[in-house]
């Protein structure tokens, strides 16, 4: 079965948290979201994102560069912290879903990531 809209976004984010909180590579990067009430918040930031990359839904509107590079001032990424946040998202999705939708949301995630890393690490 393939991604169909938010709540399945909201199945693989909530997934990918758990693998980062599981690794001890990247789980540094996530502390303030163990909190439940900051946790569930933040999920649906990033499910309004996806939905918005995914479906073009219009539900981000906000500038999703900036906190990571305040979050990058603060405790530094690396490029194999990059790596890692993409197999943990890319398993997650392989995990629940497949087909046209979840490869089109593994590749944008792919892209994102090396935007990312070429604002925040160059």
């Amino acid at each position: 079965m393939d991604i169909e809209n938010r709540e399945d976004l909201y199945k693989i984010v909530q997934l990918f948290y758990q693998k980062l909180f599981d690794d001890d590579e990247v789980k540094h990067f996530f502390v303030e979201f163990l909190e439940p009430e900051n946790l569930e918040k933040h999920l649906n930031i990033l499910v309004d994102f996806w939905d918005n990359v995914l479906f073009h839904s219009g539900t981000y509107a906000k500038n999703a560069m900036q906190p990571h590079i305040e979050k990058h001032k603060k405790t530094p990424f690396k490029k194999k912290s990059f790596e890692k946040w993409l197999l943990l998202f890319s398993s997650s999705v392989d995990e629940l879903f497949k087909g046209e939708n979840s490869e089109v949301l593994k590749n944008r995630a792919q892209s994102i990531a090396i935007v990312m890393q070429l604002k925040i690490l160059h």
